[in-house]
């Protein structure tokens, strides 16, 4: 009986193991299936789409690009993480190490009003040639753009998609994404300038190779949403002399995490800059229970549809205008003083990434205010003066022939300037610079930038007590965002000759900034010296210890070990030897 009974015990546990080994074999070989189909499989494409497969499952669960999950995405902990975020930064304003570990295909949260959503549209609607011009663009961006297109339209509704590229210098935009457009973007046309135009022109350019019924234009680095196309198709089919402009939604340059934008209109302030102008109240509640287009004084101008006959018929753009800057204002002046309207269409919603900063600069000029000027001169009338006395400088500005522009605006037989505040943007009259007064009384005493010299303390090597090292550039004493290291003490160097000023900031040969932005990495930097509380240090001395303190985090400057090349940042400030710098 004993026996039988031991028996039955061994074959239960023969029998579990048996399946546990199994189960083990069966998930295993499962996740390397995965895995080998998603770095060997049928991928034609030259550019590594590896990494954007392979968070591809993470992204079906209902928190995937939450702020947490992309926090954790873009966490940086290698020294090179760093350099790469730095490298994106510099290159494109944004944070392209953190995009190109995201899908091109991402899903993004459907932010439109409620009634937007049972919205429907007739099918017989134009068809669209998407237009997106670049210059220099990061590749996950650029494909995201164009992916996001494809994948949240009816296909019926896309006659094309036109990528011009206005002559840039990278690499992969030559070699590779051609390649990658040949393979899986049948759709697609990439155009290629044989000089730089500037974004203006190469829109002309695109513009002319279109068939479509309708022109679409995009930045090359958003993110169209659900439902984004057919609001904006509708609009122009009732009216072609409309111009339609989804709601900008913004894409965090840092984080990419996708905001909703609230219901605003375009507008502009007398030094002829674009700007965002809230909705009344009664805008606002009308707007929320109609979800019907409303009517916007100007328009950003990289995001808008528009009948290409239509846009053919008004002028296209001024090609007499250079690189970037007032072609938004200038078109949407004409669109109003020549019989058309622009509105906002609230039921399409598309992403958009708002860099801080333009990270290529204009050849040679000023292109902003030579364009202003050209738009000033054609179309503001008598009310440019409030512009000049902005702006008085700009009146020797040459801003060449606007004769053209001109014939054109008799042609086509449009309104004043005038008309055009007293029925399009009747706020702004209230907003008249006062002509008696000097720029300087316009303008806010505190808003202007004191100029202050900078005053030396102390000067010399940075020396590590834990070491024996000094601290260095990774490059040269010039490179913005180079990395903090520790190397053998040399007075020679340039790169390791430290200022410490009067505005309690340590400067590497007197040109950039020690930086610790929580914000952009655990690593201490170089950067352009702006007197930010991340560049600032104190030294504390207890004893024999000499320490360097940011006081906003109370954190030490600290190595992350001894030997060269070791790398600085910041820590909980402590006794440790690490921690421990002195002036020699």
């Amino acid at each position: 009986m004993i026996r039988i009974k031991r028996s039955r015990v061994i074959l239960a546990l023969v029998i579990f193991g048996v399946s546990f080994w199994l189960m083990l074999y069966w998930n295993v070989s499962s996740v390397y299936a995965r895995h080998r189909s998603q770095y060997f499989g049928l991928r034609k494409d030259v550019i590594d789409l590896a990494l954007d497969m392979h968070t591809a499952r993470d992204e079906d669960k209902e928190e995937a690009y939450s702020e947490a999950y992309l926090k954790r995405l873009g966490e940086i902990v290698t020294a090179d993480d760093q350099r790469n975020y730095d490298s994106g930064f510099h290159s494109h304003a944004f944070n392209q190490m953190l995009s190109d570990k995201l899908s091109l295909k991402r899903p993004l949260p459907d932010v439109r009003l409620e009634k937007c959503k049972d919205k429907t549209y007739p099918e017989d609607l134009p068809t669209a040639s998407v237009v997106i011009c670049f210059y220099n663009e990061a590749k996950s961006t650029l494909l995201r753009t164009v992916n996001t297109v494809i994948e949240r339209s009816p296909a019926y509704l896309i006659h094309e998609i036109i990528l011009v590229d206005d002559y840039s210098d990278f690499d992969y935009l030559k070699d590779e994404l051609p390649h990658y457009i040949q393979n899986n973007l049948p759709q697609v046309k990439l155009m290629r300038t044989s000089k730089r135009q500037g974004l203006i022109r190469a829109r002309m350019v695109g513009a002319k190779e279109a068939s479509g019924e309708v022109l679409l234009f995009l930045d090359s680095h958003c993110e169209v949403n659900k439902g984004w196309l057919e609001p904006l198709l509708f609009a122009v089919r009732n009216d072609p002399h409309t111009v339609s402009v989804p709601i900008i939604d913004i894409v965090n340059a840092d984080t990419f995490f996708y905001e909703a934008s609230g219901l605003v209109k375009g507008g502009f302030n007398w030094g002829m800059h674009y700007q965002w102008d809230p909705l009344t109240q009664d805008e606002t509640k009308e707007v929320v229970k109609t979800v019907e287009p409303f009517k916007s004084p100007t328009m950003a101008g990289g995001l808008f549809a528009m009948n290409r006959l239509y846009f053919q018929t008004l002028g296209e753009y001024d090609s007499g205008m250079d690189v970037w800057g007032g072609e938004n204002l200038e078109l949407s002046f004409r669109i109003w003083q020549c019989g058309g309207q622009l509105v906002i269409v609230p039921c399409s919603r598309v992403g958009h990434i708002f860099r801080k900063r333009r990270p290529y600069g204009a050849p040679r000029h000023d292109t902003f205010t030579r364009n202003t000027l050209r738009m000033v001169h054609v179309w503001t009338d008598e009310y440019k003066k409030y512009y000049f006395h902005i702006n008085p400088s700009a009146e020797n500005v040459n801003y060449g022939n606007i004769s053209e522009r001109v014939y054109l605006r008799e042609q086509l037989k449009c309104k004043s300037f005038k008309w055009y505040l007293e029925n399009v943007y009747p706020e702004q009259l209230h907003k008249l610079p006062n002509l008696e007064k000097s720029k300087e009384d316009n303008l806010r005493p505190e808003n202007l930038k004191s100029q202050y010299k900078t005053v030396t303390r102390a000067k010399g090597l940075l020396k590590h007590a834990g070491s024996g090292l000094c601290v260095e550039s990774e490059k040269t004493e010039y490179d913005k965002r180079a990395l903090l290291t520790l190397a053998l003490c040399n007075n020679a160097e340039r790169k390791q000759m430290w200022y410490e000023t009067e505005q309690k900031d340590m400067r590497l040969a007197n040109l950039l900034c020690m930086d610790r932005d929580s914000a952009a990495g655990p690593y201490a930097r170089l950067m352009k010296c702006n007197g930010s509380k991340t560049q600032t240090w104190v030294w504390v001395k207890k004893e024999t210890r000499s320490q360097l303190v940011n006081p906003t985090t109370s954190e030490c400057l600290v190595t992350t070990g001894v030997e060269p090349g070791s790398f600085l940042t910041t820590g909980s400030c402590g006794d440790s030897l690490l921690m421990q710098f002195s002036f020699t």
